[in-house]
């Protein structure tokens, strides 16, 4: 079967329930529907997607298309019933509703959130009537991606036709631009990107069905499953035993394939601090790259189309194969491992492995064992690195490189030796530097003002696996894949594409896909980024340079105005005490989540819903979120190294960034609808400018781990583990850190409780008295006091842990009491009575209510207080 055939079919699929939208919108279609359009194309729906195909779709497939659109639910062809069995197979979470057409009768019309559909631990959604998402085109903003409640049905009638308005609109301009003959492989990228937009917010069906699926992810994933079985092996008689009984299919139908790249962590982290700041972002985003890379490498050397991609992103990508395909992969991670070792000497490694799925996998959640099949996989062939290598390929890992510590040729940034490694800057002592640490750092640059992405499909550059020579740069490694890479910062920045080749143009802010326009080889969309960068400006360069307390070290090593800022400009910058905040943070159990999560509900297309959910907010609002928090008028204070998948690294003022982690935290909360257990754990450590970052990043992680590692019970007596938050040494539940976004001075919190002990400070800056703790100065005694008394609660703790006598038999943390009990009391009420300030007694109720437990929460709050009010 020809690849040409194969991507109509993947078309047909992605476009055989278009007209359900039509239909939302009260469209008519090129024929009355009466009962002969009924017997023709038993729905409605069917008969508006062959409309759709006959107004929208080129003329060059327009009549190859039509039929298996229209046609899916009376099939009268082969393409018709592979259709029609790639739609059951996709909407197994529809195989046992009734069938029926959607009418403009009283339904949820609107897309509830894939989130209500998880229970974990035994925790389920507590309510589903305020988790629908608003009919709107996606773009990044707080009214878009949270649910509220269901509209009711005259405004949600109004928005799909307004949604199609703009949806056509766009259909028509893409028709237009593959007018003369087109590509097809352009053109169904280009409607995959145009549906995403459009119809991720929209129930595939909601009538006799729950509707949390979203049209977009039912359609792509239709035609992914088409695409597979348009093959010359599978014959009418097969396809049509198939269809009598879906669930009942053991035959293998296709091949669920997952790719990760190991070595992320120390790839990202093990550099030196001279190419720390804008290399570390143009490190990470180029792992971005790679991810999308090495997954289009492989669809094209299965020729697949993007349809099949289930997810990319994190290094983690997910796509749809045929039976056959899984006996290819080892040739194809061959390839993909000698470009990434002769480039990256082993530092990265890219794993690749399968499962096969039967028909009967696709129903009753089955699909969740065959993901976790996937991954026990998939971990195999990480822990046997590079071992699908012949043995002479694998011998030059065990020969000496380089020429012994040669230091004109080692590079300072990342530590090898190259060749071409020249100094980077003014003066005998500047650092030396190789071409793949500069590319790196040039990218970091572009990125601080990118507005569009460039992806080009050129022919792989071939590859010669010989460690004797140089590595290369980012670019060589990406067009050894088959793919060049350009960000720029204006659409009239970008090059124009060579003959014949194909281009992806996506947009990297809302505003710029309103620029963009496809092309017959140009496919145009919009990329998910988190893209928050710290720019020094002229004027903080200016005030850096006149302010005595800035290093004159670091003055000597400032770059120029519009670079990218320094770790040590960004500690400066901190209120308070000048140190860093370096997060890292990620969702507490997501493999149990998607393993298990959905349970019998699970189905392909709902896998791919929540794949998406869930890049969503850490691709999409985790980045909205470090724009405006990291935005003061001090200048930009945040810096993403990056955030993808389900986790994140942000290094900036270490008071934006626990401010951040807050925000982060709380809005996943949101995004959910609330759900009890889906949450994330996080560590934050503070550090100098200088400071390694491997060490901090280790530092950080460890600080995690310890959240996660956290049990604890809340008011109802309920036990709980991770959903915690490490901050200064001190892992606390989230809901006992703080979870407040307005800043309000919540003492049951250890931020509210920071923020009236730091403000309580901020009104009383008269000099104390002889005694240290009389007068309006009272309250900075005692933040001191509660430090003190902490430090107490705190050396005590350590001994009685050191004794083994900090939990109980069941396993839980044992109360810690001591003098300082009572002496918090004691000073407490002293300070109400000097101060006036009424809200002590608050503290003090609170610490009797709680039988003095929450010595922990006061610690983090007076600490956090002291070095906000640090140089005051």
């Amino acid at each position: 079967m020809s690849h040409n055939n194969q991507l109509l079919t993947a078309t047909a699929g992605l476009l055989h329930d278009i007209g359900k939208f039509m239909l939302r919108a009260n469209v008519a279609g090129d024929r009355t529907w009466d009962d002969l359009a009924r017997q023709d194309f038993r729905y409605k729906h069917a008969m508006l997607s062959a409309t759709f195909v006959n107004q929208f779709v080129p003329e060059a497939w327009r009549g190859r298309l039509a039929g298996p659109v229209g046609n899916h639910h009376r099939p009268q062809s082969r393409v018709d019933r592979i259709v029609q069995l790639a739609d059951h197979l996709s909407a197994g979470e529809r195989a046992d509703a009734v069938e029926g057409e959607e009418t403009r009768a009283v339904h949820p019309m609107q897309l509830r959130s894939i989130f209500t559909r998880i229970t974990l631990d035994g925790k389920a959604h507590p309510a589903a009537d305020k988790t629908f998402l608003p009919l709107a085109p996606l773009v990044v903003d707080e009214e878009t991606l949270f649910p509220g409640p269901a509209l009711q049905n005259a405004a949600a009638w109004q928005r799909y036709e307004a949604l199609w308005d703009d949806f056509s609109r766009e259909a028509e301009r893409l028709r237009a631009a593959h007018a003369n003959g087109g590509d097809l492989e352009t053109y169904l990228e280009s409607l995959l990107l145009l549906m995403r937009r459009y119809t991720w917010c929209m129930p595939s069906a909601y009538y006799h069905s729950v509707p949390d699926v979203s049209l977009y992810d039912h359609s792509r994933m239709t035609a992914a499953l088409a695409a597979l079985m348009d093959r010359e092996d599978v014959d009418d008689a097969q396809l049509a035993g198939w269809l009598a009984a879906p669930k009942k299919i053991e035959d293998e139908l296709a091949w669920l394939i997952a790719g990760d790249i190991s070595g992320v962590q120390d790839f990202i982290y093990t550099i030196t601090a001279r190419g720390a700041t804008p290399g570390l972002r143009g490190r990470s985003f180029y792992l971005q790259l790679l991810t999308d890379a090495v997954a289009r490498y492989v669809l094209r050397r299965l020729e697949l189309p993007m349809t099949n991609l289930i997810y990319a992103g994190g290094g983690n990508f997910y796509l749809l194969a045929r039976p056959g395909d899984g006996e290819k992969l080892s040739g194809i991670q061959q390839e993909i491992s000698r470009v990434l070792l002769q480039h990256h000497r082993g530092a990265l490694y890219l794993a690749v492995a399968g499962t096969p799925l039967q028909g009967r996998d696709f129903f009753d959640g089955r699909i969740s064992a065959a993901w976790g099949r996937a991954h026990e996989a998939l971990q195999d062939v990480k822990a046997r690195r590079f071992a699908e290598l012949p043995s002479g390929d694998l011998s030059q890992l065990f020969q000496p490189l380089g020429s012994g510590g040669n230091q004109e040729t080692q590079c300072q940034v990342c530590g090898q030796e190259h060749a071409g490694a020249r100094q980077d800057g003014p003066g005998g002592d500047a650092p030396y530097k190789c071409p793949a640490c500069l590319a790196f750092e040039d990218l970091g640059d572009a990125l601080r003002n990118a507005r569009f992405l460039a992806l080009d499909s050129i022919e792989p550059s071939p590859v010669s696996l010989d460690l004797s020579q140089p590595y290369g740069k980012w670019q060589d490694v990406l067009a050894a894949l088959g793919m060049q890479a350009q960000v720029h910062a204006a659409l009239q920045d970008v090059p124009k594409m060579a003959d014949q080749s194909r281009r992806v143009l996506l947009a990297l802010d809302d505003d710029g896909l309103a620029e963009l326009r496809p092309g017959g080889r140009l496919a145009v969309g919009r990329r998910l980024l988190v893209n928050t960068t710290p720019s020094l400006r002229g004027d903080e360069r200016a005030n850096l340079l006149a302010d005595p307390g800035f290093p004159q070290s670091e003055k000597d090593e400032l770059p120029g105005a519009g670079k990218v800022k320094p770790f040590s400009v960004l500690a400066h910058q901190a209120q308070g005490i000048r140190r860093l905040g370096v997060l890292r943070m990620d969702v507490d159990s997501l493999g149990q989540i998607f393993q298990k999560g959905l349970a019998e509900h699970a189905t392909l297309s709902r896998v791919a819903n929540l794949s998406f959910a869930v890049s969503l907010y850490f691709e999409g609002w985790v980045g909205r979120l470090g724009d405006e928090l990291g935005r003061q008028a001090s200048g930009d204070r945040l810096y993403a190294i990056y955030s993808g998948g389900d986790d994140l690294f942000f290094v900036g003022a270490w008071d934006t960034v626990a401010e951040l982690a807050i925000r982060i935290r709380a809005d996943l909360s949101r995004y959910t609808g609330g759900h009890p257990g889906i949450h994330a754990s996080g560590g934050l450590v503070l550090i100098s400018g200088k400071y390694p970052l491997y060490q901090a990043a280790k530092d950080a992680g460890e600080a995690e781990h310890t959240a996660k590692s956290l049990r604890w019970r809340d008011e109802g007596g309920q036990i709980h583990t991770k959903d915690a938050f490490s901050f200064l040494g001190e892992p606390l539940p989230w809901p006992v850190f703080g979870l407040e976004t307005d800043c309000t001075a919540n003492l049951q919190t250890a931020h509210g409780l920071m923020h009236f002990l730091y403000e309580t400070q901020e009104r009383t800056s008269q000099p104390e008295n002889e005694d240290g703790d009389a007068g309006k100065a009272a309250p900075k005694a005692l933040v001191r006091r509660l430090i003190d008394l902490y430090g107490q609660y705190v050396a005590a703790r350590e001994t009685r842990k050191r004794n083994y006598a900090d939990v109980s038999w069941a396993g839980e943390s044992q109360v810690l009491w001591g003098p300082w009990t009572w002496r918090a009391v004691y000073t407490l009420a002293r300070m109400e009575k000097r101060t006036k300030e009424q809200r002590i007694q608050e503290l003090v109720d609170e610490l009797r209510a709680t039988d003095y437990r929450i010595m922990d929460r006061i610690g983090v709050a007076a600490r956090w207080a002291d070095l906000l009010g640090r140089g005051r």
